[in-house]
């Protein structure tokens, strides 16, 4: 297979609707488990010729990591994977411990059981699986979910693009750390009950609880490193 189809690199692995899609899976499994290192460059051409593909869709790959806050472009040594510092994740969660809490406001009134019935799968899912990667993608779907159930699509669309940038940073929290995986998978199953007894401060709060969390490892994680 020589296509623009990385599946020949992968035996068996899921069906990819395109090869930006592809790219775009693995490189981001590759930076949220460590594989590839914060400043590590990728070259366009290298990547097309590891995955039998043309530098399209390698381009465009690249480009998307880089709207998610995982890629940085730099005008001298090019695309490389994002550096974390201190005080984007301060800065960053500062605006996520306003917005969120609000959010989950909205979505304890409204949520009906049929997404609450979507988020407990996903957390069903979160519990049986051992990748980080496979993780963290499984809980930006969970608070997905729970955010558009409060049918505010603006703030919905912002905290969307503070958790993508947050991404990386969930990942160095919770990398080898299986007992927070665990701690905050039983904060996913508390939201869930809150927001199915229409509990909203109770729902605001556990949502505080689990952002603070998830700074303070962060935090840690940045000073150790």
């Amino acid at each position: 297979m020589t296509s623009d189809d990385p599946r020949a690199n992968r035996g068996g692995s899921p069906r990819y609707r395109t090869a930006q899609a592809a790219v775009v899976d693995i490189l981001r499994e590759r930076i949220l488990s460590g594989e590839l290192a914060p400043g590590t460059r990728l070259l366009q051409t290298e990547i097309a010729e590891q995955f039998e593909m043309s530098t399209t869709p390698v381009r465009e790959a690249l480009r998307q990591l880089a709207a998610e806050g995982l890629l940085d472009g730099d005008p001298h040594r090019g695309v490389t994977v994002h550096r974390t510092s201190l005080k984007e994740l301060e800065d960053v969660y500062e605006l996520r411990l306003v917005l969120e809490p609000m959010a989950m406001g909205a979505t304890a009134r409204k949520i009906t059981p049929e997404v609450l019935e979507v988020a407990e799968d996903l957390v069903e899912q979160m519990e049986a699986v051992r990748d980080p990667a496979a993780w963290i993608s499984l809980n930006a779907e969970f608070h997905r979910v729970l955010a558009e159930a409060a049918d505010r699509p603006r703030l919905a669309t912002i905290i969307d693009n503070l958790r993508a940038v947050s991404a990386v940073y969930i990942a160095t929290s919770i990398r080898g750390l299986p007992k927070r995986r665990r701690a905050a998978n039983a904060e996913h199953r508390e939201l869930i009950d809150a927001c199915r007894s229409g509990d909203i401060e109770r729902a605001q709060e556990i949502e505080r609880r689990h952002l603070q969390h998830t700074l303070e490892l962060g935090k840690k994680a940045i000073a150790e490193a």
